[in-house]
């Protein structure tokens, strides 16, 4: 035996750390992530553990781990030798293996920071040996509160999570210090068997195990028997928060990873090593508004899961890509079920078969969960008929990135729905006028609706929603009516050339297509982009790219960078911005988007732009001021998964609402900037009616200008592209439209 034990100890068995090394100890941290206002948002990590000193521990807490796990821990020096000969007696000579392992809380701290090699069949003595050098070696270096402190950091508390400061947050949302006496008891308990005891998982046996804990801690005298009981006597209070999947903003968190690895690419620490974003426990604050990310999240949470039960009811027991059955089997052959099966050499028609086995499963709804019996393939049709969308709030002076949806629920749908390009519909169409503007145009020219082929391009001939064609209206009319007639003709007039610079300019001209239906927004652009863009408007024209990260922090607080403002450069006139800002305006109080005041009370003036994509595929709303861009989209994961009617699937009624809530709740706390006042000879440029009847003369102007195309007999609208537009007042009287 005492050969054995030296074989060990001279490291015959693979060396043992010695004592600098045990005094170099240094566990790796997690990145902690903040937002502007300073809220814990997410956090980044191999291994999920933020430590924490002997002094921000709770005294109960201590108590229940030496109580429970280690009664004489104050008494030895590592190695538990009455302990020791209890197990020896026990489960050697008697045959009884519940009488434990015999290891001290420092042993067990040995094993968590050193592991256990394989030794083969000699592994256990091996290990066990191993740990009780390694055991003593740290009680000589070590204080018995700064071994506590390092096991309390070092241990798990299940689902990845290591360390007490994790487990505390995970399971009870709260910092150790916050504890209550029966929450610690619940942690403590978990050490036993962190999955068995997992108190999200088995919340009865967790409940048990709790008052084991708490008996132990009354037989040590730590609680009185009246305290023993009623805290025995409560339920399990769990305020369970994994931040990673069900935090303020999962989304967002994804982003900021992406930009923290760009930005610790080219930094290094003092000793030539780069950083780890996942090891060294730094501290990066962003720019997320935690109240305005909370209000946006519940909208957009609260709005979806109205629209998807709508949705349900509308396509009711037909799947959305009957028509095109394709689709799906596209679908189930690419999904990671029918890969696996296809890798074990089944056949189609077996794979077909399993997956057409029903089973209990749950189905993720944004109305709430759905528990039933579903197969493979039931589960797919389910997912791929839920909408999706995205909605971002943008600071359009810095381009601090404020709020961050991108997806129904980042746990099922982790797919980020505002980096994805989604066809553009009518948010295009103030880019074409803004185009016009500076090619010198006037925003109170007339242009007339009426219909016209072009030859150039296969006699391409739009329509307007409503099958209007008559009268004339100005570029400020057009935009609040959204009247693509119009729209097309002030596309030919800036002059396609132009109309591409200034979307390559403003940062939407990744997906640009070509041929004049691009002014109808035949494009696609992400959500985050057409925020970009927007806020060229809302700031007065000048550039601006957006951020998620202010600043970052080393673990001892030095400051390893901060985010600076770069020049910006003036993209569009500092007057083309205040117009079209002025004639967005009344999109929003008497256009497309005037539901946001009748609806949803707005009290302010919001510049504002709805879209909606040929079949409703695409819903989107853009409503902005100096100090706030916001940009919603709403659809499917394909074109097939839509509504058929605009009552349900436009802009105004889609996407509109998700801002319309935010609106509703928190107005005056989302923005604070006013509008910057037009000059007398701006207010001049804009006095013109939005509409006016054509007159003879402008039917024979019309004559000699048709370079474009030429005007064809009026036909009703087969996909209308946007919504409906308000009658003029000449309709209105001789009742010529519904």
């Amino acid at each position: 035996m005492l050969l054995f034990i030296a074989s060990v100890y001279l490291g015959f068995w693979g060396p043992i750390p010695n004592s600098d090394e045990l005094k170099a100890i240094r566990q790796s941290k997690s990145t902690l992530v903040y937002s502007q206002d300073k809220a814990l948002i997410g956090s980044f990590y191999a291994v999920n553990r933020d430590p924490v000193s002997f002094d921000q521990l709770p005294e109960h807490l201590v108590q229940a781990l030496v109580a429970t796990e280690d009664e004489r821990f104050y008494e030895h020096s590592g190695i538990d030798f009455m302990s020791l000969l209890r197990v020896v007696v026990k489960t050697l000579l008697m045959g009884d293996s519940s009488s434990g392992g015999g290891s001290t809380l420092t042993q067990q701290l040995a094993k968590n920071l050193f592991g256990r090699p394989d030794f083969g069949a000699l592994s256990m003595p091996v290990n066990k040996c191993r740990e009780m050098i390694i055991s003593q070696r740290l009680e000589s270096i070590y204080s018995k509160d700064e071994i506590l402190a390092l096991y309390l950091n070092t241990v798990s508390f299940s689902e990845n999570t290591y360390g007490i400061a994790a487990g505390s947050q995970r399971f009870f949302n709260c910092a150790p210090k916050d504890l209550r006496i029966e929450e610690g008891a619940v942690l403590i308990g978990l050490l036993k068997a962190n999955t068995t005891y997992n108190p999200r998982l088995h919340p009865e046996k967790s409940r048990i195990r709790r008052n084991v804990v708490l008996s132990q801690m009354q037989r040590n005298d730590h609680l009185k028997a009246e305290q023993l009981d009623s805290l025995q006597a409560l339920p399990l209070d769990l305020d369970y928060s994994n931040l990673d999947l069900e935090g303020p903003a999962p989304y967002y968190l994804k982003q900021v990873e992406l930009e923290l690895k760009q930005i610790l690419a080219d930094k290094l620490k003092e000793n030539g090593e780069p950083w780890d974003a996942q090891k060294d426990g730094l501290r990066v604050y962003t720019s997320l508004n935690a109240n305005k990310q909370s209000g946006l999240r519940d909208a957009f949470r609260s709005h979806l899961a109205n629209w998807q039960k709508k949705f349900d009811q509308h396509w009711s027991s037909k799947d959305p890509w009957s028509q095109k059955p394709a689709f799906f089997e596209k679908k189930l052959m690419a999904s990671p079920a029918w890969k696996s099966y296809a890798a074990k050499g089944l056949s189609d028609d077996e794979i077909r078969a399993k997956l057409s086995e029903k089973h209990s499963m749950e189905l993720f709804h944004p109305a709430g969960n759905i528990e039933r019996e579903a197969s493979g393939i039931d589960s797919l049709k389910h997912y791929l008929r839920l909408l999706r969308g995205a909605s971002v709030l943008l600071d359009p002076q810095s381009g601090a990135v404020r709020a961050w949806v991108a997806g129904p629920d980042y746990r099922y749908l982790p797919y980020d729905n505002a980096k994805a390009a989604h066809t553009m519909a009518s948010t295009v169409k103030p880019f074409v006028m803004a185009a016009a503007l500076e090619a010198g145009e006037e925003p109170c020219e007339y242009q007339s609706a009426e219909r016209r082929e072009y030859p150039g391009y296969d006699d391409w001939s739009p329509r307007n929603y409503d099958g209007d064609y008559e009268g004339m209206y100005s570029m400020q009319g057009a935009l609040k009516k959204s009247i693509n007639t119009v729209t097309v003709a002030w596309y030919f007039k800036a002059g396609a050339d132009k109309v591409r610079a200034l979307a390559h300019k403003m940062g939407i001209a990744d997906h640009w297509a070509d041929g004049p239906s691009v002014s109808l927004g035949a494009s696609a652009v992400s959500p985050i982009d057409l925020a970009k863009a927007y806020a060229i408007f809302a700031n007065g024209g000048m550039e601006v790219e957006p951020y998620f990260i202010e600043k970052i922090e080393t673990a001892s607080g030095e400051l390893l960078y901060h985010h600076e403002k770069r020049p910006a450069k003036r993209i569009l006139k500092e007057e083309t911005a205040q117009l079209m800002n002025a004639m967005l305006q009344g999109v929003s109080k008497s256009g497309t988007a005037r539901s946001l005041h009748s609806v949803y009370g707005a009290r302010k003036s919001w510049a504002a732009k709805t879209g909606t994509s040929q079949n409703y595929s695409d819903a989107w709303f853009v409503a902005y001021r100096p100090d706030l861009v916001s940009v919603s989209w709403m659809g499917g994961i394909n074109p097939l998964i839509r509504f058929r009617s605009g009552a349900l699937g436009s802009g105004s009624t889609m996407a509109l609402p998700v801002f319309g809530k935010l609106l509703s709740k928190m107005e005056s706390r989302i923005t604070s900037i006013n509008w910057p006042a037009l000059s007398e000879s701006q207010k001049e440029m804009l006095a013109c009616p939005d509409y006016k009847e054509e007159s003879l003369l402008d039917d024979l102007r019309s004559i000699f200008k048709k370079k474009e195309g030429k005007a064809v007999k009026e036909e009703e609208p087969e996909e209308p592209v946007e919504e409906e537009k308000e009658a003029s007042w000449w309709g209105k009287i001789f009742k010529k439209k519904d």
